[in-house]
């Protein structure tokens, strides 16, 4: 029987491409495309980072942009599929070199305007002013996922941007591996910029969560490379270690929670020569702070030890979230669903460092008597606490499943985030001890 794609959905490359390209500041993303192309992924990227105040659609009347504050797109039509693009990429590219502040501009083909065979890279250089600040994929990668149009554009911005120079007078790392698809970007740089700070060391860049042109040029002027998610970073960081012989640290998974951080900036520190005496002190007391309410509902319940949970996300994310889960929480992992599973199998991509995270996850899973649970199915699932996207939620409780759901990547439910989130180090911590507590609650 043909399996329903329904319980697969992956974004897809050129949304990789996208969301990498709009994760610059004063980057802007022309879709070459149909209108219909431009809607999620402008929402999506005004939702991560917020330019427009009001839902107004004649705040950005232009045609190019349809209402909406970013991603404006060409809005071909069943002509231009037969004549070509050329004509509207042109008067967009005058219009927003005329009218737009950009640093960077990254014009991406559609699948479908793709086939046209349009010269997207010429066109650009003849309608531009400044074909500098101009980057062209002709491609977006048919039927990739999400990552790989990732990888893809970090790729070119590296190639491209990166220059070598002076190193920063003081001790300086690159964030690697972070996107603004992930669901708590800016909580996660937060909370990593704070905990460095504690250890006297400085975020030279956040590629492409973030981070301008000028950032990006500067990243070989960082002393260390630290790939938070490895599907997203380790081959930015392999790059920047090939052509700038840079040093580079992969986390052992996303440092979901107290001890997940403590290695990792453990590991910082003793490469870079700096103290991590000041970030411990922090880390005991909000410790300290999960488990007097802990203690509490265990004495009355005995949980949250032995409780069920699953997990959904990529292969760092599984890791970081298991580990803390099961080892802080004494909780049971019934299911773990990695979702570029087929990438792992794919030996051509099976990069040294993730086979070590995936044996270091299969480690934590015999060790805690959860050994089946990278066989199991995620929709087959009697989890009481089920950490994933709002889809996969969404989804378990269409089949009439009965469990608290924990947001932890995009696409969300829509819950608003007035305050920055993260489940990252000494926040996370405590963030994840509210809402597993709760989540068994409620």
């Amino acid at each position: 029987m043909t399996e329903n794609y329904l319980t697969s959905i992956t974004p897809d490359s050129m949304s990789g491409l996208v969301f990498a390209f709009e994760g610059i500041s004063k980057g802007l993303v022309l879709m070459n495309g149909p209108t219909g192309c431009k809607f999620y992924h402008s929402a999506t990227s005004d939702n991560q980072m917020i330019r427009q105040p009001e839902f107004d659609p004649l705040e950005y009347p232009e045609f190019w942009y349809f209402g909406q504050p970013r991603v404006p797109s060409t809005f071909l039509d069943k002509r231009d599929y037969v004549y070509g693009s050329e004509d509207k990429l042109s008067e967009v590219i005058a219009f927003l070199e005329k009218e737009i502040d950009f640093d960077l501009l990254a014009i991406v083909n559609t699948p479908g305007a793709a086939l046209i065979g349009d010269d997207i890279e010429r066109i650009a250089r003849e309608a531009s002013k400044d074909e500098s600040k101009i980057i062209s994929i002709g491609s977006p990668g048919y039927s990739l996922p999400i990552w790989d149009g990732y990888i893809k554009a970090c790729r070119i911005l590296i190639e491209k941007l990166a220059k070598p120079g002076e190193k920063s007078a003081g001790k300086s790392v690159n964030i690697l591996g972070i996107s603004i698809f992930h669901r708590d970007f800016a909580g996660d740089k937060e909370e990593l910029q704070k905990a460095l700070a504690l250890c006297e060391i400085d975020v030279n860049c956040f590629l492409c969560a973030g981070s301008s042109v000028s950032d990006i040029e500067k990243l070989p002027r960082a002393d260390l490379n630290i790939v938070v998610d490895s599907l997203y970073g380790l081959d930015s960081a392999k790059l920047l270690s090939e052509r700038f012989d840079m040093p580079y640290i992969v986390c052992d998974g996303l440092p979901v929670g107290f001890r997940a951080m403590e290695e990792l900036l453990q590991r910082v520190c003793e490469k870079l020569g700096s103290n991590i005496t000041a970030y411990m002190k922090q880390s005991e007391r909000a410790r300290a702070k999960c488990f007097a309410h802990l203690s509490r509902v265990h004495t009355l319940t005995g949980r949250p030890k032995g409780v069920k949970f699953a997990v959904h996300g990529s292969l760092s994310q599984c890791l970081g979230y298991t580990g803390f889960l099961a080892s802080y929480f004494g909780m049971t992992c019934d299911v773990v669903s990695i979702v570029e599973r087929k990438d792992l199998d794919d030996k051509t991509r099976n990069y040294e460092e993730l086979a070590m995270q995936e044996a270091r996850l299969r480690e934590i899973l015999n060790d805690h008597g959860s050994s089946d649970a990278l066989k199991k199915n995620i929709f087959d699932t009697d989890a009481e606490l089920v950490f994933a996207d709002g889809q996969t939620i969404a989804m378990l409780r269409a089949k009439g499943k009965r469990f608290s759901g924990i947001e932890t990547a995009l696409p969300s439910l829509g819950y608003i985030d007035v305050i920055e989130k993260s489940h990252l180090g000494i926040g996370g911590g405590l963030l994840l001890c509210e809402q597993v507590l709760n989540g068994m609650l409620y």
